[in-house]
């Protein structure tokens, strides 16, 4: 072949090895390449003549993804994606996608499109998503294998792959029928839900039991659906069935109450031909003896007759001397009688409550510190009288209801009131009876309140004067002189009354801190109030004893504890602590048989068990009290000498 390219007569004679060497290359190329066209191909080569400049271009492929003639899809070593397509094939794309990404794509014969695309820097899924979806297709990948299908092929596929599950879902704070209320929505045509009822109103019977054949291990519902459809349900009801927070309401009543009451009054009684001694049997006495001698002698009681029927009595009481008064004064001089009244009252009333109420967000409260005034309320028919006995709360109460936004703003629907009851009675066809009036101040309203803001959501203020004066007809008139027959009664009521309320949000922490806050209180006023005992009272001397053979156990005393807690246990045998502390102390358990013929019948069986039961080692005969633990004596160590021996030289 070299011969035939270049004859002998044609070759230059300049030639040098190297280009003699190249010129057998070339050829031996040239041979290979016309010899096996299929090998050139598949390795996507180019080749050429020794002397053509000129590449022979292989077939596209998917090495050739970047070539500037087909389409152009690129990874690089940060996973990303970089596509340029123009009206290209579905297919090809997607197969030099899956070269690039090292992915298996299979696709479906009834996916065909043509597809135009620039993408840069995007992720695998990205870019199969921006050449799918647009195209209305879509992909589903199981294991190591991406599938293409048209939305109708999907469709089909899922439709035949689902199943209907059930699951049961329990509900912690939400009740099954809300709960139902709020997914019934997401269900599919083909699920529906299950739930238990709702929780009854709390009622007690008196006489029979209140169990019944329900659900009573709490809220639950079943959901029969597809599983999207129900991990989506379950999710949901999760966001719903939180906690809710409980809110801590206290209020302040204040209530002032002053009642000023003043009076000054002159009476006068004037007799002729009588005597004062024959007025003291009259309930009024001398100063009503002018009805006295008007009702005569028919009723002793309160009429008086003179002996020779002749009598003058004069009386004049626009002074009210025989009302309430703080200083009287009486004179009596011949047939004269002078009575004076001088009234200087006031009545000065504080009322401050300050209850306090826990309560769940958007529940009802109520609560009562105070007197449930009973009465009888009577039910008349045609036949019968039927009486009842009824109830009028009275005192301080506070009725709320609580709701806390998402901001910490807490809305009250609340109640505060102030009452009291006075009783009184009233004529029916049965007789006379007894009714309560209240007497109230209270306030309905709604507010919304920052979380542990106080607020004054009511002040009552009401103040009356009463000023009373009554005279002598003419009389009284007079100047100077007419004092003597004028009477005044002054009254002054002043009534106010405040609340003031204070909502905060409260948290576990913040209960736990003050339920031991309380439980330390209560503690130490149980053992003030049992130091005020009398010393030889016995709650006094057991706790006394207990508490010495504790001590005296911790200090490794164990003979004077057991004889103190003996003697603590001779005082009162029921005494379940130090029982307990006995048995550490002894380390063993003091039991008593049953006498029961009941715990001798049912209890044969737990007999037969206990037998089968082997018994422990005994004890050594030292016994150490129960978590009692050695504390080894370490021994002292020498101190140096304060003054060093002298070295030698």
């Amino acid at each position: 072949m070299l011969a035939d390219e270049y004859p002998e007569t044609e070759m230059p004679s300049h030639r040098t090895p190297k280009m003699i060497f190249a010129a057998v290359l070339a050829s031996l190329a040239a041979l290979l390449a016309i010899a096996t066209p299929a090998l050139g191909q598949a390795n996507g080569m180019a080749l050429a003549s020794a002397d053509s400049a000129k590449p022979v271009a292989a077939p596209a492929g998917p090495a050739d993804s970047l070539d500037a003639d087909g389409p152009k899809v690129k990874m690089d070593e940060h996973s990303t994606v970089e596509l340029h397509v123009k009206n290209e094939d579905l297919a090809n794309v997607l197969q030099l996608l899956g070269f690039e990404a090292k992915r298996n794509i299979i696709v479906t014969k009834n996916v065909s499109a043509k597809i135009s695309a620039d993408l840069y820097s995007a992720t695998f899924y990205e870019a199969l998503d921006a050449i799918l979806h647009p195209n209305g297709f879509a992909y589903v990948e199981r294991g190591n294998f991406i599938y293409i299908y048209t939305i109708e092929e999907l469709e089909k596929i899922e439709a035949t792959l689902r199943k209907r599950v059930a699951k049961k879902i329990t509900l912690n704070y939400l009740n099954a029928p809300d709960a139902a209320e709020f997914v019934k929505g997401m269900l599919s045509k083909e699920g529906e839900i299950k739930t238990t009822a709702k929780t009854d109103d709390f009622a007690i019977g008196a006489e029979v039991p209140v169990g019944k054949d329900s659900f009573a291990l709490g809220a639950a519902l079943v959901v029969t659906d597809y599983e999207e459809n129900i991990a989506a349900i379950d999710a949901l009801l999760k966001e719903l069935d939180t906690k809710p927070q409980q809110v801590l309401i206290e209020s302040t009543v204040l209530q002032t109450k002053l009642t000023e009451n003043n009076a000054f009054g002159v009476d006068i009684a004037i007799l002729n031909d009588l005597k004062f001694t024959d007025f003291s049997a009259i309930t009024a006495g001398p100063r009503a003896v002018a009805d006295a001698i008007v009702s005569g002698g028919a009723n002793p009681a309160t009429g008086i007759t003179p002996p020779d029927n002749r009598g003058v009595g004069v009386g004049s009481t626009p002074g009210g001397t025989n009302g309430r008064s703080t200083f009287k004064f009486g004179l009596i001089n011949s047939s004269i009688g002078v009575f004076v009244r001088a009234l200087d009252e006031v009545t000065d009333t504080t009322v401050l409550a300050n209850p306090k109420i826990l309560t769940l967000n958007r529940q009802p409260s109520r609560l009562l510190v105070g007197r449930r005034v009973a009465y009888l309320s009577a039910t008349t028919t045609q036949t019968s009288t039927t009486q009842t006995v009824e109830y009028l709360n009275t005192g301080v109460q506070l009725y709320v209801r609580p709701f806390v936004s998402q901001t910490g703003d807490i809305r009250m629907e609340i109640k505060p009131q102030l009452s009291s009851a006075d009783l009184r009675e009233l004529s029916a066809a049965t007789g006379s009876v007894t009714v309560p009036d209240e007497v109230t101040q209270e306030v309905v309203t709604n507010i919304m309140v920052p979380d542990g803001m106080t607020v004054v959501i009511g002040g009552l203020f009401t103040e009356a004067t009463v000023v009373g004066r009554s005279q002598v007809p003419f009389l009284g008139d007079i100047p100077l002189i007419g004092a003597a027959f004028q009477g005044h009664n002054n009254e002054v009521k002043r009534d106010e009354i405040i609340f003031l309320v204070t909502p905060s949000i409260v948290s576990d922490k913040t209960l736990l801190v003050q339920g031991e806050q309380a439980n330390g209180v209560a503690e130490r006023l149980r053992a003030g109030t049992r130091q005020s005992l009398l010393p030889f009272s016995r709650t006094r001397m057991t706790s006394q004893l207990n508490i010495e053979a504790e001590n005296d156990a911790r200090n490794g005393k164990f003979d004077e504890a057991l004889w103190k807690i003996n003697r603590s246990l001779s005082l009162n045998p029921n005494q379940e602590g130090a029982l307990r502390l006995r048995d550490r102390i002894t380390s063993s358990k003091e039991s008593w048989p049953s006498l029961s013929m009941f715990d001798g019948v049912v209890g044969t069986s737990v007999r037969e068990r206990m037998k089968k039961i082997t018994p422990p080692a005994p004890p050594p005969g030292y016994k150490h009290p129960w978590d009692h633990a050695e504390i080894p004596l370490e021994p002292v160590k020498e101190t140096e000498p304060d003054v060093l021996p002298a070295k030698g030289p």
